[in-house]
């Protein structure tokens, strides 16, 4: 078979078309594809059930076809694939991709890649790393939703994080990048193993309980951009023992810091936009012993203590 072209291989006319494959080394790309045998040059139809990826021989890595977006339509069976090598023609991660691959382990992006999708790795509960990298400006929201055995990074290439992007996860420490200004509601909420986080100069939000339950959560850095925290935004942090409001913050929601069990200091905001203290605000928080209450302050809400 040697140096033949397809058309040749008239040898191959016995082979089963359903359950035969036929790989075809692309030299170019130093990759395989998959083709039916029953049509060469494959039909419409063929192609449409063809494999969206392709096999390296030498590593029995998947990788995919040469496609530059992927999303829940490329053909994938996310209910048995354990690992996927992304090919370096793909610069987007589209939504739902890998939705539900509770049996994926790993993942390569390559650099190509600048978006990840909402839901791409929803629920895929045994992804132990992956490396998003420098090239990645979006992640979507769901994008890692309850992937609790998964190590994650944030590149400092990112600008935008959707809601609950790291909710359930198994991120352990985050630096929020400076070009993410909003950061959205629920994003890092219920990630047990989360026990630092500092929040980029640029963010100026952040959503209602985006770190809600992360009850590892011992240190938090909020920057003077920052103007408003949403509600129950540190809900049940049963680990953060202190925090510091900068002046900036015009705006803080209901049970902000309820029953954060361990809190025991907290300086609030100095200005005069920032006029109550809203209800349950401190609610729970059994340590507390010191709170310094500002001027400004004209309304302490019901249960705020």
């Amino acid at each position: 078979m040697a140096d033949k072209k397809i058309s040749q291989l008239t040898e191959l006319t016995s082979a089963n078309a359903t359950t035969d494959f036929l790989p075809v080394v692309d030299t170019s790309a130093g990759e395989t594809k998959k083709i039916a045998l029953a049509n060469l040059p494959m039909s419409d139809a063929a192609i449409e059930q063809s494999y969206p990826f392709t096999t390296d021989f030498q590593s029995g890595t998947e990788q995919t076809r040469n496609l530059t977006t992927i999303d829940d339509t490329s053909g994938y069976d996310n209910s048995n694939i354990t690992s996927i090598y992304i090919g370096s023609n793909v610069t987007s991660i589209g939504n739902y991709s890998f939705y539900y691959a509770q049996n994926l382990t790993s993942v390569s992006i390559p650099d190509s890649v600048t978006s990840i999708g909402n839901s791409t790795f929803y629920s895929c509960s045994n992804l132990t790393s992956v490396n998003i990298p420098d090239s990645v400006t979006s992640i979507g929201s769901y994008a890692f939703y309850y992937c609790p055995s998964t190590s994650l990074n944030i590149p400092d290439s990112v600008t935008s994080i959707g809601d609950a992007a790291f909710s359930s996860s198994g991120i352990t420490s985050v630096s929020i990048p400076g070009g993410v200004t909003t950061i959205g509601n629920y994003v890092f909420s219920n990630s047990s193993n989360l026990t630092s986080a500092t929040i980029g100069d640029g963010v100026t939000s952040i959503g209602s309980s985006a770190f809600a339950a992360c009850s590892s959560l011992t240190s938090i850095n909020i920057p003077d951009g920052v103007t408003s925290i949403g509600s129950i935004s540190f809900y049940y942090c049963t680990s953060l023992t202190s925090i510091n409001i900068p002046d900036s913050v015009t705006s803080i929601g209901e049970g902000v810091f309820a029953h954060c069990s361990d809190l025991t200091s907290v300086n609030l905001p100095e200005n005069n936009n920032y006029t109550k203290i809203e209800d349950e605000t401190f609610r729970g928080c059994n340590s507390l012993t010191s709170v310094v209450i500002p001027s400004n302050i004209t309304i302490i809400g019901l249960k705020a203590f």
